[in-house]
This record gives structure tokens, C-alpha cells and sequence, in this order.
């Protein structure tokens, strides 16, 4: 039997962790019912990796698809769940395991980051905008901050200003990025790219008010777990459960 094991980093704010799981539900939909499926937190909450592993072995699972529900594949796909799958290899070692890719750099988030800026656009005819978009980051590899060039490059494209790619944890520090792009001429619109408004959404909020106390930004929605994500997650897992048929 197969099973398919949706991983989520885990939100401090229960209401959060909650909304991951009924947005999961969306997707279990998709696919045959025969398939064990369930949701996993790396981090605040009980259903760990492991234990929901343990949970679907015991159901009659021999083959088990990693889905990590992250952007990129920085520390948490590359070292953290493979850190907590070793756990359960050791113990199951006749259990097949398959990782998918992250669905960061997909069609859907994209779509939402390209809307997010054209919104403001539409809302402010006069004004001269410049636009930041803020990713999680890692100074563990270089592809993510890759990716968001790329992807901001894009945008820049269509909506026809300056499109600023930085992250909060990566190399290079945001809060220098931004104060570079500050001007009384324009405005900055800061587009969280986030799955869903959290911990690290505030404390990036704060230092903004903090650091540029008289400096108005415009910042939009994160990704809110849209419903176009899940046609991405759809077709990275049907992928894997093809390869591990």
C-alpha cells in the first residue's frame, strides 16, 4: 500500500497548523482512496514525522511519499526530514521511502506573487512603486535566493517595475536590501512570500517599523494557502507515487 505524508514546518498559532490540514484535505481528494494519507509538523505540534510514519506502517503501508509542503528546499527539506526519516528507516528498513521536491518555484505561487503586485498597482495608479519580495531564505545553498531572482525577474517583467528579491534568513541582510530602495518618490510594496501569515511575518513586521519608524511600506498578503498551490502539489506528488508504483 501506498501512503503519502504531507510535511508542514508547524506554526506556533494553532489556528494555523489547523488551516495546513484542512488545506491538505483539498488535495487527499485527488487521489485514489486507496491511499494511506496524512499531515506532519516539523515543528508545534504532536503529529511528528516519525510518529505519523509509525501510524501509517502499522495501517499496512510498504511505500511512503515525502511531500515537504515548504517553498524551497533549504535546511528543512535537506537536512531536517531526512534527519527525522533515518529514525524510521532504521526501525522499518523493508519500507520504501521517496522525498518529493518543494513546490516553491511552481506555476501557482507564481500566479498569487505576480497578483499580489498587480493589486497594488491597480490601487495606486499615481504612485512610483518598487517592489520587495520577501522569501524565508538559508545560507545553506545558493538555489533558493536563485529561484527568487528568477522569479522576481519575472514579475518585473509583467508589472513593469523594479521587483527587489531578499529573504529574512538569508545571506544577505533584508533590512540593508530595503534601505537601498528607499526614496521619497516611490513606494516600497513588501509581498511576504509566505504559505500563510506567521510567527516570522511579525517579527519581520516589527523590525520594519523598528528600523524605518518613518517609512509607510505597502504590504501585501502572503500566499494564504491558495487554491492554486494545491494543483502544483497534485502534480509534484503524482509524479512521485508514478515512480514509486
Amino acid at each position: 500500500m501506498i501512503g503519502i505524508l504531507y510535511v508542514f514546518h508547524g506554526s506556533q498559532k494553532a489556528e494555523k497548523n489547523q488551516a495546513a490540514m484542512d488545506f491538505i484535505q483539498q488535495l487527499e481528494g485527488k487521489f485514489d482512496s486507496n491511499y494511506e494519507q496524512a499531515t506532519a509538523f516539523l515543528e508545534n505540534h504532536p503529529e511528528t514525522i516519525s510518529r505519523v510514519a509509525e501510524k501509517m506502517i502499522k495501517q499496512g503501508v510498504t511505500k511512503i511519499v515525502i511531500v515537504p509542503v515548504l517553498l524551497f528546499a533549504a535546511k528543512h527539506a535537506l537536512e531536517d526530514i531526512p534527519a527525522e526519516l533515518e529514525q524510521v528507516k532504521s526501525k522499518h528498513p523493508e519500507i520504501e521511502f521517496v522525498q518529493t521536491e518543494t513546490f516553491g518555484s511552481k506555476k501557482g505561487s507564481r500566479q498569487v506573487l505576480l497578483e499580489r503586485f498587480q493589486e497594488v498597482a491597480v490601487n495606486h495608479p499615481q504612485e512610483q512603486l518598487i517592489g520587495i519580495l520577501v522569501a524565508h531564505g538559508t545560507k545553506k545553498t545558493d538555489q533558493p535566493q536563485q529561484t527568487l531572482i528568477e522569479i522576481a525577474n519575472e514579475i518585473q517583467q509583467q508589472v513593469g517595475f523594479s521587483i527587489i528579491p531578499t529573504s529574512l534568513k538569508g545571506k544577505e541582510d533584508y533590512l540593508a536590501d530595503i534601505k537601498k530602495q528607499r526614496s521619497k518618490e516611490q513606494k516600497l510594496v513588501i509581498v511576504p512570500f509566505f504559505l500563510f501569515d506567521g510567527h516570522l511575518i511579525t517579527i519581520m513586521k516589527n523590525k520594519l517599523s523598528e528600523t524605518f519608524p518613518t517609512t509607510e511600506f505597502i504590504i501585501t498578503r502572503t500566499l494564504e494557502f491558495d487554491s492554486r498551490i494545491l494543483n502544483d502539489l497534485e502534480q509534484i506528488v503524482q509524479e512521485a507515487v508514478t515512480c514509486i508504483q
